[in-house]
């Protein structure tokens, strides 16, 4: 019976050390899942951080290429508007001069008529 008793015993203990490898295997693979989780919720936290400043420098870009296209547009509108006034400037100088030579001329063709109107009527009076 003592043997069987040493037999038991050996079971037991032989037993005890499976159970501890097993818990301790156990314990490990839990450990390794629990680092597994957490770098996966890092990896996940800063890719939510680099999503997030990619939105954010879009965003800038966004609004300092906007900016620098409307510097362009106003720049181009003074530009433009320059061109304009020189051209109606222009416009205007060549109005004013055809408008003195026409009144030259209408003023030289007012004293030709009245010239004219002058001897038709000394004409007139002299058939008298």
């Amino acid at each position: 019976m003592e043997f069987r008793g040493q037999v038991r015993k050996k079971k037991m203990e032989h037993s005890e050390e499976e159970t501890k490898e097993t818990d301790n295997f156990a314990l490990q693979v839990k450990k390794i899942e629990e680092e597994a989780e957490k770098i996966i919720a890092d990896a996940n936290r800063e890719k939510e951080e680099i999503i997030s400043e990619a939105k954010t420098k879009s965003v800038s870009l966004l609004a300092e290429k906007q900016r620098k296209l409307e510097g362009e547009k106003e720049e181009i509108v003074k530009k433009e508007k320059q061109k304009i006034s020189k051209e109606k400037d222009k416009i205007l100088a060549k109005g004013k001069e055809d408008l003195e030579a026409f009144e030259k001329k209408a003023s030289k063709n007012v004293a030709k008529a009245a010239e004219l109107v002058l001897k038709k009527l000394d004409e007139k009076i002299g058939e008298l």
